[in-house]
């Protein structure tokens, strides 16, 4: 089973995130902020991280920067009402997987999630 971080620093978007990606089967951990998803990452074995850009401590961006000096190859979708922030320096360079602005398209999110875990599988509810 793939197991998903998600690190939001709004409630309703972590319990939806969860309850969705819980459903197509994924282990999901969720956190409220930057530094304790980074702590949870130098733990634990993740698949795929979701963060979004704006949480208290450590935001998003920062995030990413740390994870990429760690774990290169960890994938990573960035989940944000900010959508000018797509063409920022950070994400442009930074090799992330996706870029998903809200409110989410919950059917374009789970596509997207499947297409990056696993690559050439049809998602759960389609088929």
């Amino acid at each position: 089973m793939k197991h998903i971080i998600v690190a939001d620093d709004e409630a309703n978007i972590r319990l939806l995130l969860e309850a969705v990606l819980t459903e197509e089967g994924y282990q999901v951990t969720v956190v409220a902020t930057g530094r304790e998803a980074l702590r949870k990452i130098l733990k634990e074995d993740f698949d795929l991280g979701i963060f979004d850009i704006k949480m208290p401590d450590l935001n998003g961006l920062e995030l990413i920067q740390r994870i990429r000096e760690l774990k290169k190859d960890f994938p990573v979708v960035v989940c944000s009402a900010f959508k000018h922030l797509q063409d920022d320096y950070v994400i442009g360079t930074s090799g992330i997987a996706a870029y998903i602005t809200k409110p989410l398209n919950l059917d374009d999110f789970k596509k997207k999630i499947k297409e990056i875990l696993d690559p050439g599988q049809p998602p759960k509810n389609e088929g």
